[in-house]
């Protein structure tokens, strides 16, 4: 069964070697590439405000994987801020509570 994308929107704001990145939408297939094409050049604290995303996929859970590895090569920290319910419920059955920082 093939899921419609309903987009993504991201929007950064950065702060020294801190970047906060908010996002509305869905990360799925289609749209979580774009978290995987942020800048993160000098970058040590980067933090996804997740009050507007409607559902995450697993291609989503990659990407921040692959960016908290990323960061982590860096000396840097990856954190999920604002996270619903419903998106810690997908975390924390996937396993994905143990790996990344996330909170309401």
């Amino acid at each position: 069964m093939e899921t419609e994308s309903k987009g993504l929107d991201i929007k950064q704001v950065r702060e020294g070697k801190k970047l906060t990145c908010v996002l509305t939408g869905w990360l799925d297939p289609n749209t979580s590439p774009q978290l995987t094409n942020i800048d993160l050049t000098e970058v040590k604290e980067l933090i996804f405000d997740m009050k507007g995303v409607e559902y995450v996929f697993s291609a989503g859970l990659r990407a921040f994987l692959m960016l908290q590895r990323t960061l982590t090569e860096q000396g840097g920290t990856l954190k999920l801020i604002n996270v619903s319910d419903d998106i810690r419920n997908i975390f924390e059955y996937t396993g994905f509570d143990e790996m990344l920082e996330a909170k309401a």
